[in-house]
C-alpha cells in the first residue's frame, strides 16, 4: 500500500503548485485582463469556493472512497483548469471554471489526510507521513512560480491548459494503481455516531498557523526589496524561508505528539527578533527564518492534531479540517496591512501576538484525546 500511497500523498503539492503559480503570475494577469480587480479574483475565487466545499468532499470519501475520491477530484480540478487557460480571454468566464475548480480543490488535501488519518500507521509513522504532505505542499510553493509563473511570461494563453491535460490523463492512468484503505481495526473500535465540533480546535490552530506563514511569504520580499534596492534579494531570502519550513515538515516525527511549546517558541523568536532588529538586520533576518522551521513543525502538527480529534469520522473530519485551514492562505496576505500601518516591528508584534493566540487551541488536547481513547 505504501508503495502506490505516493499518488494520493502528492495531492496538496498539485493544489499549492498550481495556486501558488497563479498567484505569482499576478502581474502578467493584470497586464492580460486589463484590472487588478479581475486578477485578484481569478486568483482568489478558488481557494475561497474551496472552503465551502470541506464538508462535501467529506460525505463523498466517506460513500465511496479515496480512490474514487481521487477520480472524481482530480478529473473535475483538471478540467476546470484547462477550461480556465482556454477562457483566459474572457476574463470573467475564466474565473467562473476557477471558481468550479475550486469545488475540487479542498478534496485534494483532504485526500491525503484522510488516508493517512485512517491507515495502519504507528504514531512516529503518521507524524511522518504528515510531515511529508506539508513538505510536498511547500515543495509545491517553490516550484509553483519556476513551472507556472514563468509559463505565463512566455506561454500566457497556454500553460493552464498544458498543466491541465498533463494531470487530467494522469489521473485515469494512475487511478487504478490506487489502495483501497480500509480503516485500521484499533481505530474501527473507537468509531463515533456523527462528526464532533472538536475538529475546529485543529482548524482553527492551522488557520492562525497558516496566515502567519503567508503574511511572511507576502510581506518579507517587500520589506527586503525595500531595504536593499534589489528585487533578488527579496527573491532569495524567501525561498531560504520556504526551506526552513520544509525543515520543519520532515523533522516534526522527532518530536511527535502535540506540544505547546514550539508556538510559543515562534511567539518567543518573534518577540526576540524585534529588539535584535534594532541593531542588527542580519540578525533580524537569521530569527525570521528560525521562527520559520517552528512554524513548519506548527503546520504538521496541525494536521497530527486533527487526526487525533476527528477519530470515529476521520472522512468528514479532516475534510472540514484541510478545507477551513486552507483559508489561511485567503486571510495571510492581508496581514502585511500591519507593516503598511506601523512598519516591521508592528508588523512582526501582530503576528507573534497570533502565534501566541494559537496556542490556546491546544489546551484542551490532553482533556479530548483521552475522551476519544474512551471511545
Amino acid at each position: 500500500m505504501k508503495k502506490n500511497l505516493r499518488f494520493i500523498l502528492f495531492l496538496p503539492f498539485l493544489q499549492v503548485f498550481v495556486q501558488v503559480g497563479i498567484a505569482s503570475s499576478f502581474p502578467q494577469l493584470t497586464e492580460m485582463f486589463g484590472s487588478t480587480l479581475l486578477a485578484s479574483t481569478f486568483i482568489g475565487i478558488t481557494p475561497l469556493v474551496s472552503i465551502l466545499f470541506g464538508s462535501f468532499w467529506g460525505r463523498i470519501l466517506e460513500s465511496k472512497g479515496e480512490s474514487k475520491t481521487f477520480l472524481y477530484s482530480m478529473a473535475l480540478w483538471s478540467t476546470a483548469l484547462y477550461l480556465s487557460g482556454m477562457s483566459m480571454k474572457l476574463p470573467i468566464l475564466a474565473i467562473v471554471f476557477r471558481a468550479l475548480q475550486g469545488i475540487a480543490d479542498s478534496a485534494l488535501f483532504s485526500n491525503a489526510l484522510t488516508v493517512i488519518t485512517k491507515a495502519d500507521f504507528s504514531e512516529k509513522e503518521q507524524t511522518k507521513y504528515f510531515g511529508l504532505i506539508e513538505f510536498l505542499a511547500s515543495f509545491g510553493a517553490v516550484m509553483g512560480p519556476l513551472v507556472i509563473g514563468t509559463g505565463f511570461i512566455y506561454m500566457s494563453y497556454y500553460v493552464l491548459m498544458t498543466v491541465g491535460i498533463i494531470l487530467f490523463i494522469t489521473t485515469l492512468f494512475v487511478y487504478k494503481q490506487l489502495p483501497v484503505i480500509e480503516i485500521h481495526l484499533e481505530k474501527a473500535k473507537k468509531q463515533v455516531t456523527k462528526f464532533s465540533p472538536r475538529i475546529f480546535l485543529a482548524a482553527f490552530f492551522g488557520i492562525l498557523t497558516l496566515a502567519v506563514i503567508v503574511g511572511f511569504q507576502a510581506t518579507m520580499p517587500f520589506f527586503i526589496e525595500k531595504y536593499i534596492n534589489n528585487p533578488i534579494f527579496g527573491k532569495i531570502y524567501i525561498s531560504i524561508f520556504a526551506l526552513a519550513l520544509m525543515l520543519g515538515n520532515l523533522f516534526k516525527h522527532k518530536i511527535s505528539g502535540i506540544k505547546i511549546w514550539i508556538p510559543l517558541t515562534t511567539f518567543a523568536t518573534l518577540i526576540l527578533s524585534m529588539f535584535v532588529g534594532s541593531n542588527s538586520i542580519v540578525g533580524f533576518l537569521f530569527l525570521i527564518i528560525i521562527s520559520g522551521l517552528f512554524l513548519g513543525l506548527s503546520l504538521t502538527m496541525s494536521s497530527e492534531y486533527a487526526s487525533y480529534l476527528s477519530v470515529g469520522f476521520e472522512e468528514k473530519g479532516m475534510a472540514v479540517f484541510s478545507a477551513f485551514r486552507i483559508s489561511g492562505n485567503f486571510f495571510g496576505p492581508y496581514l502585511s496591512i500591519f507593516y503598511s500601518i506601523g512598519g516591521m516591528n508592528f508588523f512582526i508584534l501582530a503576528l507573534s501576538l497570533i502565534s501566541l493566540v494559537s496556542t490556546f487551541f491546544l489546551f484542551n488536547f490532553k482533556k479530548n484525546f483521552n475522551e476519544i481513547k474512551e471511545i
